[in-house]
C-alpha cells in the first residue's frame, strides 16, 4: 500500500520539485503526494479520506499542535517539521527533517521512522528486514551461472534506490574484482582479522575498510587475496562475521556473491542470510545438480532452513515453458534474458550497462519488495 504524505506550508518551489521527484521517480510506487498551504485544507482532506495513513511534513512557521488541532485527535498521520538547521533544540530529533539533502535520503528517512511508529512497511517493504539488516545471498549449484553479475547489478539498483548497500564477495577467484579497483585491495582478509581480534568493533573495522564504488554507488570489501585463505574459511567464520555486521547496522543490506562450491564458507554465509537468490538455467545439467544440492542441504540439520528462504531465478532465459524446472521440484521466482553480448565481455563495465537485464533485475527487485510468490 502507498503512504500518503503531505506538505503544509512549504514554499513552493521545494513543494513542486519533491511532487515532481516522487512521480517521477522511484517513490512513485510507494508515495501519494499533496501539497497544502493551510492546515485547515489539508486537514478536510484528510478527513475526507480516511482510508490513507497520512505522513505530513510542514514549515517551520506552524506549530505541532495546529497540525494536530486541525487533523483532529483521532487521525493516525504522523507529524514533522522541516527543518532549516541540523540542530532544532526546541523540537526532538525524531520528529523533524533536515531540508537541506537529496530527496532521496530524506523520503527513505520518513519512510523508515513511519514504518517504526505504525508497523506499515516502509522502503524495505516485505522483501526486507525492518529495522535491522537484510543479508541477501546470491548463489548457485554450478559455476558459470551469472552470479556475480547479477549480484552487481542488484548492489547498483538497491543502491540508486537510496539504501546502504555493502557487497561482499566470498568467491576463491571472483570477477567483481574487476570493477572494485580502489580502497584496500585486502579489505575482506583484514576485517576478519580485526573480527576475530576484537568482534565488538567490527563494525568500526568494516567502516574504515569499506569503499564506495565512485560510478555505481554501493560500498564494497575487496575479494580474498589468494585461494587458500578462501578456503581456509570455515563456516563459523564466515556466519560470526556475517551476523556481526548485520546487527551493527551499518548498511541496509549486506549482498553476498557465494561460491558454487560446497565449501564450509558457503555453508555458513547460506545459513546466515535472511533470503538466498539461487541461479539455475533451463538446462537438466544445472537443474540436477541444484535439485542435488538442495537435497543434501534439507538433510543436513544446520542447513535444513535453507530451502525455506530460497527464490529460484533462471538466469540465460530465452523464452518457452518452464516446465523443466517444474520436473527438477525448482519453484521459479522470476527468470533474467539470455544476452548474446555477454559471450565475450572485454569491458566488465558491460556487465551493468545492459538496459534490458537491467530492467528484469529491478522487475525481480519489486517482486521481491512486496513480497510476491513463484511464477
Amino acid at each position: 500500500m502507498k503512504r500518503l504524505l503531505i506538505l503544509i506550508g512549504l514554499d513552493k518551489e521545494f513543494a513542486s520539485a519533491m511532487e515532481r521527484f516522487i512521480r517521477e521517480g522511484e517513490y512513485c510506487e510507494r508515495l501519494n503526494i499533496r501539497s497544502f498551504t493551510h492546515c485547515e485544507h489539508a486537514g478536510t482532506f484528510v478527513n475526507d479520506n480516511r482510508g490513507e495513513s497520512p505522513v505530513i511534513l510542514h514549515g517551520e512557521t506552524i506549530a505541532d499542535e495546529e497540525v494536530i488541532r486541525w487533523f483532529g485527535e483521532g487521525h493516525n498521520g504522523l507529524v514533522y517539521r522541516l527543518s532549516e538547521t541540523p540542530e532544532c533544540t526546541d523540537l526532538p530529533a525524531g520528529n523533524r527533517i533536515y531540508r537541506y539533502q537529496p530527496f532521496r535520503t530524506m523520503l527513505r528517512d520518513l519512510l523508515l521512522r513511519a514504518a517504526e511508529q505504525t508497523g506499515v512497511p516502509g522502503p524495505g517493504r516485505a522483501g526486507f528486514r525492518s529495522g535491522r539488516t537484510s543479508i541477501l545471498t546470491v548463489y548457485s549449484a554450478f559455476g558459470g551461472s551469472g552470479k556475480s553479475v547479477l549480484a552487481l547489478n542488484m548492489a547498483t539498483q538497491l543502491a540508486a534506490q537510496g539504501r546502504k548497500v555493502l557487497y561482499v564477495s566470498l568467491e576463491a577467484v571472483s570477477s567483481s574484482a574487476l570493477l572494485m579497483k580502489d580502497g584496500p585491495p585486502d579489505s575482506l582478509s583484514r576485517l576478519l582479522y580485526a573480527w576475530r581480534k576484537s568482534p565488538d568493533r567490527t563494525a568500526d573495522y568494516a567502516d574504515l575498510l569499506q569503499c564506495r564504488h565512485p560510478a555505481y554507488g554501493f560500498d564494497y570489501l575487496a575479494p580474498l587475496p589468494n585461494i587458500r585463505e578462501a578456503d581456509e574459511l570455515q563456516a563459523e567464520d564466515v556466519s560470526g562475521l556475517v551476523g556481526r555486521i548485520a546487527d551493527s547496522g551499518i548498511c541496509d543490506v549486506l549482498l553476498l556473491d557465494l561460491d558454487s562450491a560446497v565449501q564450509p564458507r558457503t555453508l555458513g554465509a547460506l545459513r546466515a542470510s535472511d533470503i538466498v537468490l539461487w541461479l539455475v538455467t533451463q538446462d537438466a545439467h544445472a537443474l540436477y545438480k541444484t535439485r542435488k544440492v538442495l537435497e543434501a542441504m534439507k538433510s543436513m540439520l544446520s542447513m535444513e532452513s535453507c530451502a525455506n528462504k530460497s527464490l529460484f531465478v533462471v538466469n540465460k532465459y530465452t523464452g518457452g515453458d518452464l516446465g523443466l524446472a517444474k520436473e527438477y521440484d525448482v519453484a521459479v521466482f522470476e527468470t533474467l534474458p539470455y544476452i548474446p553480448a555477454w559471450k565475450t565481455v572485454s569491458d566488465p563495465a558491460d556487465w551493468l550497462g545492459e538496459p534490458v537485464f537491467a530492467a528484469q533485475v529491478g522487475h525481480m527487485l519489486r517482486r521481491f519488495s512486496e513480497g510476491a510468490e513463484a511464477l
